[in-house]
Parts: structure tokens; C-alpha cells; sequence
């Protein structure tokens, strides 16, 4: 499976285009990048889902391909 890029930016644009266009009622999304990578080993990755209230869904998207960022997403959705 091939790496998203640019997850930060990725994740922004989702953010805006769920923000104006769905009816799922979320607050923000986050791209966080935890830790030094050791070796070739990649760096862990996690998306934040806020919701109101509080509440947040963290997912591991460490070596996601854009599209299943997407299907990541998606599933908290549901």
C-alpha cells in the first residue's frame, strides 16, 4: 500500500470539506505524528476525530495510503 504524502494536508482538506458538506456533526480533525521513527521503522501517525462535547476518536493511520485514511474515517463516521 503506498504512503499518503502529505497526511497533515490531507487531513485538513477532509476536515473542511466534512466541516461544510456532512450531516455527522464533527468539530475537527487532527493529524498527530508521535515519536522519532527508529531505523526505517516509520514514526506512529494517528487522526484525531473531534466531536462535540469532547468526545474524540483517535485512529492509527501510521502507513495509510490517502484512500484508507478515507475508509479509516468513514468507519468512525458510521
Amino acid at each position: 500500500m503506498m504512503n499518503c504524502e502529505n497526511k497533515a494536508g490531507f487531513i485538513s482538506a477532509l476536515e473542511s470539506a466534512l466541516m461544510m458538506y456532512s450531516r455527522e456533526k464533527i468539530t475537527g480533525l487532527e493529524y498527530r505524528r508521535i515519536g522519532q521513527a527508529a531505523g526505517d521503522a516509520p514514526a506512529m501517525e494517528e487522526m484525531v476525530v473531534s466531536f462535540p462535547r469532547g468526545f474524540e476518536k483517535i485512529v492509527d493511520i501510521t502507513g495509510d495510503s490517502c484512500i484508507a485514511i478515507m475508509k479509516d474515517l468513514a468507519e468512525v463516521l458510521m
